[in-house]
């Protein structure tokens, strides 16, 4: 995932980004919930970007499709082993009322307590490397995503 950022504060190696969240920022909002557009993030500074400077910032594309999966399929699962944990519990216990009510509670509190248990485990995940955010070149005022996209360093 590459995205263009703009540095707005140094701390040591690391520099504080903020960036306008695009248009599947808008669509989930679950990582910055609220109105603005703007979000503010940590990334490692290796090289060396000043204050004021529009930098690319990259985050390798294992890590965001498994961020994906954590966020989104995760409570998903969830969701469906609530339900299907009702329906064989059923077949033992014989439950008062439609089976298909306790399936719907039951899942619905499994998928909600998947997103407590993905935040309680936010600040662990932070500090592993692979979900890192870093630097990799400052960009020209004139220059986009799109001209970047596809293309390496060394093209």
């Amino acid at each position: 995932m590459d995205q263009i950022a703009k540095v707005i504060a140094l701390d040591g190696k690391s520099a504080v980004l903020e960036l306008e969240r695009n248009s599947a920022c808008d669509k989930c909002g679950i990582c910055h919930m609220g109105t603005s557009k703007k979000m503010q993030l940590v990334a490692e500074n290796g090289i060396n970007a000043q204050v004021g400077q529009r930098v690319l910032v990259e985050m390798g594309e294992r890590s965001v499709l498994k961020a994906g999966f954590i966020i989104y399929l995760l409570p998903l699962l969830a969701l469906l082993v609530g339900i299907g944990f009702v329906y064989l519990l059923d077949g033992i216990l014989e439950f008062s009322g439609a089976p298909d009510w306790w399936a719907i509670g039951v899942g619905l509190v499994f998928f909600a307590l998947t997103y407590v248990v993905i935040r309680l485990q936010e600040p662990a995940r932070q500090r592993r490397e692979e979900y890192n955010l870093e630097i990799v070149r400052v960009m020209e005022e004139h220059e986009e995503i799109t001209d970047i996209c596809g293309h390496k360093d060394d093209e």
